[in-house]
């Protein structure tokens, strides 16, 4: 198993550098095939982030088709949606022509059926796959201990999770670990401990989640690093 590639940036320069290795990931897999499957992630370093991006037309060249890793079983609408909070941040401006959104329906009154019908619009291989890392290592909505995390032949889960809003949808493992380029976002001292945490026992994915992305591109902040680095000086004194 490879170690992650660790990119680290002060605070008030986080949104460029994650900018410039987006799209820089992106615009190889539209140059290499003639567009490029994008899956978004939620949160509100997420939701600064798209609003850069709109601010600035950061991916609005490009055919882009864009994809969810989770969702709250919540109308499109409600204030936790993750849909609901890409509409208003990164396409405020309305959705690019070239560019398809396809959302999860956590609306649904059958969550089970709609994780079958994202899975059949999923691609066999995510291009490029944002996720945000919770201080729990939680990814996408798979958290630590979930059955979720065993599941090795659906794409696309109906679960319930340990902090509400309690229903969801998610992705499943086998999506994270086959993407081509897979970034995790950490801002703030804590989630930079997680992810030095994550690096004691990668093959331990039940207990950190996060632990499924050490083949791609964790992006911390200062404060990230300040707690990275705590935990890593602290497994090497006990050595």
């Amino acid at each position: 198993m490879n170690k992650p590639r660790i990119v680290s940036v002060k605070k008030d320069e986080w949104f460029d550098l994650v900018t410039a290795e987006v799209t820089a990931a992106v615009r190889e897999s539209v140059e290499s095939n003639d567009g490029c499957s994008l899956m978004l992630t939620g949160g509100n370093t997420a939701k600064g982030l798209y609003d850069c991006w709109a601010s600035a037309g950061i991916l609005a060249n490009f055919s882009i088709r864009y994809y969810f890793g989770d969702e709250r079983c919540v109308p499109p609408g409600h204030p936790e949606s993750n849909h609901g909070m890409t509409m208003q941040s990164l396409f405020g401006a309305g959705l690019p022509d070239q560019c398809q959104l396809f959302r999860m329906e956590g609306e649904s009154s059958n969550v089970s059926e709609a994780a079958r019908r994202y899975q059949k619009v999923l691609p066999d291989r995510i291009d490029v796959l944002l996720l945000s890392v919770g201080e729990d290592g939680h990814i996408a909505s798979l958290f630590p201990n979930h059955p979720a995390l065993f599941e090795s032949s659906r794409k696309v889960l109906a679960i319930v999770g340990p902090k509400p809003p309690y229903e969801r949808l998610t992705i499943a493992s086998r999506v994270i670990v086959s993407a081509k380029t897979v970034f995790v976002f950490a801002r703030g001292r804590r989630k930079g401990a997680v992810l030095a945490e994550a690096l004691k026992d990668p093959a331990d994915v039940s207990s950190l989640p996060v632990r499924l992305t050490v083949d791609g591109t964790w992006i911390m902040d200062h404060e990230a690093v300040s707690g990275f680095k705590a935990v890593m000086e602290g497994n090497a004194a006990r050595l």
